[in-house]
């Protein structure tokens, strides 16, 4: 019976390939391979929409301010091109120097999803020495909050970083911003996870430390990959600052006495006290240090390296925020300097909690530019005005892109991106063609008569119906900034030339315009170019619109 059972299966089997073989065609037949599947496209929004999970159960798409955004493959190996971070070296303090030149930037890595170029946040000090070497106050570690889901005052990012393990090892990592915690994360190599946890000093330093190895590693080093998902108060990234009493600010220690001495000089020179309330004298400082000049002539004469920086209003991004630290600590104003291989700026607690100010100095970033096949990330309004003239941190990024084939030169009264595709958010569907229109004939022009000049930078490679196109330009007349000037923002088909307006943004104090339009959903799929142009109605380039 087992023999007669057996050999009724076999007829079986024979009788289903013989059925197969007969339903294909004859190519198939003769051992042409069937076609299995058909490649199509990953969509974040569907796998939001699934609530698709990944290794470490990282999300496969979260919602951003830039829209919906996939997570980095959790699997993917590290590449020998990637940078790296390893175990942490000294880091114990920043010392202040007196070369104010502009400098060029070579590298920069860009680790989070939105890009928050260049504010990676890698290195922090929030105390000075008598000798105005700054350094961190309190170096005892506790763990970073780890599982709170984002909520609706936060914001949500992934960090993607390549780490070099070693065993025992302390490895500093950049974090998005000032009060960050860990939704969750996955540390691996490939298939294989390794165990991990994250700490954070009084500087709100990041460490990570890995809590196991891949087995038969021994002391070996091991580079691997860790994604993670990310969450940050809105609030700490930009917007409007808080409004305490003196009283209600975090407690500091006195400063060293000559630094406080000479903290009561750059006060008086600047006309901040505590007659005045804290976020009055916040805005003054900002006011002050984002007014500084970068300079070939080094600055001396004061006495001291402060002094001279702070009374010579000379320096760049990271002397900018090392006044601005000692300035403001003499004041009971809780600080911190913020740096990484590109940028540097301040921290400051309003009462609440820390917020980022960005005082400028920017330098000249080179190649390679950050991605720019991912949105950047764009905060809530600065609190405070830019000086006109003023290279802040998203300048520095926006003109690396530019130059890297981002954008074309500007033009008179109006200017064009490179072609942009204009891509589905999900599977394509017919949609009508565009109106035809076109730019003004006469550009507009400014208080002298001399025609508005725009430049513009499409900060993402392609376009996404139903999601926002984020750009960044600015618009000057004979050769000032235009601020409050309305600029319109178009597509343009490459095939037909067709022009179909997108939307319209403002430029501020300082000339320059930045935000996202979302492409309408009826926006037939292709290849674009993206040009901006002043309203024909602008004739003053300080008028209001």
């Amino acid at each position: 019976m087992v023999e007669a059972a057996a050999l009724t299966s076999a007829a079986k089997a024979l009788l289903a390939t013989a059925l197969l073989l007969a339903t294909m065609r004859p190519a198939q037949a003769l051992g042409e391979r069937p076609v299995l599947h058909e490649q199509i496209a990953p969509d974040p929004r569907e796998d939001l929409a699934m609530r698709v999970a990944l290794d470490g159960e990282l999300p496969a798409a979260i919602e951003t301010p830039s829209g919906v955004v996939g997570a980095p493959d959790p699997r993917q190996l590290p590449a020998s091109s990637e940078a790296t971070y390893g175990p942490a070296v000294a880091h114990d303090a920043f010392v202040p120097d007196r070369d104010t030149r502009r400098p060029d930037v070579s590298a920069y890595d860009d680790p989070f999803t939105p890009s928050t170029a260049p504010f990676k946040r890698l290195d922090a000090y929030d105390a000075v020495h008598a000798d105005y070497r700054l350094y961190v106050r309190d170096e005892r570690l506790v763990p970073v909050t780890t599982g709170v889901a984002p909520g609706q005052d936060d914001e949500a990012f992934y960090a993607d970083i390549v780490v070099d393990l070693a065993p025992d090892a302390r490895i500093r990592i950049p974090s998005v911003g000032p009060g960050a915690r860990i939704v969750r994360g996955r540390l691996g190599l490939g298939a294989d996870d390794l165990g991990f946890r994250v700490f954070r000093d009084g500087a709100d330093n990041w460490f990570m430390q890995p809590s196991s190895v891949l087995h038969g590693q021994g002391s070996a080093a091991v580079r691997a990959r860790l994604v993670m998902e990310i969450a940050i108060p809105r609030a700490a990234l930009g917007g409007p600052m808080g409004d305490p009493s003196w009283g209600s600010l975090l407690a500091l220690p006195a400063l060293p006495d000559n630094v406080a001495r000479d903290a009561i000089v750059v006060r008086n020179a600047i006309g901040v006290s505590h007659a005045m309330r804290p976020r009055a004298a916040i805005a003054k400082l900002v006011q002050y240090f984002r007014g500084f000049t970068d300079s070939d002539d080094v600055p001396q004469g004061m006495g001291n390296v402060y002094l001279d920086l702070a009374l010579s209003k000379k320096g760049v991004c990271r002397h900018r925020a090392f006044a601005f630290l000692v300035t403001a600590e003499s004041l009971g104003i809780s600080t911190r300097v913020v740096m990484n291989e590109a940028h540097a700026w301040v921290e400051v607690h309003d009462g609440t909690l820390w917020r980022r100010i960005d005082l400028g100095g920017a330098g000249r970033m080179t190649s390679p530019a950050p991605s720019t096949d991912r949105a950047p990330y764009t905060p809530l309004p600065d609190a405070f005005a830019w000086p006109r003239g003023a290279v802040r941190g998203d300048d520095m990024v926006a003109d690396a892109r530019a130059h890297t084939g981002s954008a074309s030169g500007p033009a008179s009264g109006s200017a064009s991106a490179s072609a942009t595709s204009v891509a589905p958010p999900t599977r394509a569907s017919s949609s009508p063609a565009l109106s035809p229109s076109s730019p003004p004939a006469t550009p507009p022009s400014g208080d002298d008569g001399s025609p508005f000049t725009v430049s513009l930078s499409v900060m993402a490679g392609d376009a996404h119906r139903g999601l926002p196109l984020p750009l960044r330009g600015k618009v000057v007349a004979g050769g000032d900034p235009c601020p409050h000037v309305a600029v319109e923002v178009w597509l343009r088909d490459s095939k037909t030339q067709r022009t179909n307006l997108l939307g319209t943004l403002a430029t501020g104090d300082d000339g320059t315009f930045a935000g996202s339009i979302v492409v309408p959903s009826s926006t037939p799929l292709g290849d674009y170019d993206v040009f901006a142009r002043t309203r024909s109605g602008t004739r003053y380039c300080a008028g209001a619109f």
